[in-house]
């Protein structure tokens, strides 16, 4: 029974790397240098091919999105708030 279920995904990406992966890149989207932008673009780079061998796979792309859904806020650059008390 696929060796304590771990064996049956060996070698599938799972969704949630994935999505961790896209997230990575959305942090690296805060850094506007030369140096930042060409990280973002590498990394964005990097998860396009990783996710590339799914894009017809319909279920692990919807599975990706929730993932990636669910961790959208930790993803995105926070606003800075300065509220005068």
């Amino acid at each position: 029974m696929c060796f304590i279920l771990g064996a049956c995904n060996e070698g599938k990406l799972a969704p949630k790397d994935a999505a961790e992966q896209a997230c990575k890149c959305m942090q690296l989207s805060r850094d506007n240098s030369a140096e930042g932008v060409q990280a973002f673009k590498d990394c964005n780079t990097e998860t396009t091919e990783m996710v590339a061998e799914y894009k017809t796979d319909t279920i692990w792309m919807n599975e990706w999105r929730q993932e990636l859904m669910a961790m959208l806020k930790d993803c995105l650059p926070q606003p800075n708030v300065n509220i005068a008390e």
